[in-house]
């Protein structure tokens, strides 16, 4: 039969490992119920320290860098008693980082290997170190500072942080991994929010008169970009159009372009010329706006009454004007600074006396530098071909053959940019 001091160190034994299985089913229980790394690597400290009664813990995550090695990415720690909180050395951790082994420091003091000053070996007296690990990578190191008996750490208590580090490293990098789909959905989420957002900016229909038949195309970029055109009553027989791009994607893009029509509402009512129109919506832009964010920008301006167009242009592509008395396309390029780069930046006009059938052709970057396999751009040059090719086609014909020609140019190639695509001929 078992003597009684055999069964007494079984029951040890036995009562150890519940203990142990105990702890690791708390430490999975209570790091599955939080999403948040901080969370988990707080449970994991409050754990350790637990479980090898020591009076501070810490821990700490790392990650190769370009400029060092290693750099300390976050460091969470519990410490009980009276005493006030204290870090362990940098030469201390930095031993577990480089030999990537345990560590166990019976008295700091008496310990060769480390030069310590007096305040640390008056802090610390003895440490207990193991490294994280995920898939034989490095990933952090937690430390145990002085046992609550005074006594050193034992192998025991060694064995017990090694088992609750290797634990941490899976539940580390499983809340790295949620945190992370976390914030991907909230970016995907911002990013329909912008797209909204965008969606909105631009008219739902295109305005018709006796004079004029105009036509749009628009068709955002999966990265939401800043792109918008709008159309604009200037009173006294007068159409306004406008199409503009703002500098840079995503959410940030759209929401300037948001405040830029906001201005344009706010300024075209008191229209005085295309030319001082973008004069003041430059001041404003450059008073409020990014000083690294600028705005391309094209006003148009139909006079219905003397069948006349001025152009204003800052910054923007130019403008195709087919003129049907030559049977040719001619570019009206004006020289003038994109909105936000001068704030107090001088522009100005060409007056253009149209004829029926005469186009104007507007659009953003995204029509003239769509790419194909080859990386060839579209160009302006393919505008022309257009145009040129269905001079006697309505508005609405032409947008369609040119989103035809791009989609034949550009083939499977994801779309890069916004496209905007307004046409506009006298009838």
């Amino acid at each position: 039969m078992p003597s009684d001091q055999h069964i007494e160190r079984e029951v040890l034994r036995l009562k150890s490992a519940v203990e142990e299985l105990t702890l690791l089913n708390e430490l999975a229980l209570a790091a599955s119920i939080s999403l948040d790394v901080n969370q988990v690597l707080d449970t994991i400290v409050q754990k350790s320290v637990k479980a090898v009664r020591a009076e501070q813990g810490s821990i700490m995550l790392v990650t190769p860098q370009q400029e060092s090695p290693l750099k300390t990415l976050i460091r969470k720690e519990d410490f009980s008693g009276a005493m006030p909180g204290y870090r362990v050395g940098t030469h201390i951790s930095g031993w577990v980082l480089k030999n990537k082994q345990p560590l166990i420091i019976e008295d700091l003091a008496k310990d060769e290997r480390f030069n310590v000053s007096a305040k640390e070996a008056g802090d610390i007296r003895t440490v207990l170190c193991v490294p994280i690990m995920i898939r034989g990578q490095l990933i952090g190191v937690l430390i145990m500072t002085n046992k609550k008996t005074g006594e050193p750490f034992t192998q025991n208590d060694l064995r017990l942080l090694s088992i609750i580090a290797a634990q941490s490293g899976q539940l580390i990098h499983n809340s790295e991994l949620q945190q992370e789909a976390i914030e991907k959905k909230r970016l995907e989420h911002q990013l329909e929010m912008a797209k909204e957002i965008q969606h909105d900016l631009v008219p739902k229909s295109d305005p018709q008169n006796d004079f004029l038949e105009i036509a749009s195309f628009f068709q955002p970029a999966d990265a939401v970009g800043g792109d918008y055109f709008d159309y604009f009553d200037l009173g006294e027989n007068k159409l306004g159009v406008v199409i503009a791009d703002v500098s840079g994607h995503g959410p940030r893009a759209a929401l300037v372009m948001t405040m830029i029509k906001g201005i344009l509402h706010s300024i075209t009512h008191n229209y005085y010329s295309a030319e001082k129109t973008l004069e003041e919506i430059n001041a404003i832009v450059s008073a409020i706006i990014p000083a690294d964010i600028f705005v391309t920008m094209q006003l148009l301006v139909f006079d219905l009454s003397d069948h006349t167009l001025s152009i204003a242009n800052a910054g923007h592509n130019p403008v195709l004007y087919y003129v049907n008395k030559y049977k040719k396309c001619r570019l009206v390029e004006i020289r003038g600074c994109a909105l936000n780069i001068l704030a107090d930046c001088q522009y100005s006009s060409e007056k253009i006396a149209l004829s029926s059938g005469d186009y104007i052709l507007v659009y953003t970057d995204g029509i003239n530098e769509a790419c194909n396999r080859n990386e060839e751009m579209f160009r302006i040059s393919g505008l022309v071909k257009a145009i040129e090719k269905n001079e006697h086609t309505s508005a609405r014909k032409i947008i369609e053959y040119i989103r035809m020609e791009l989609k034949d140019f550009t083939g499977d190639m994801p779309q890069a940019d916004d496209m905007i695509l307004i046409a506009v001929k006298v009838k």
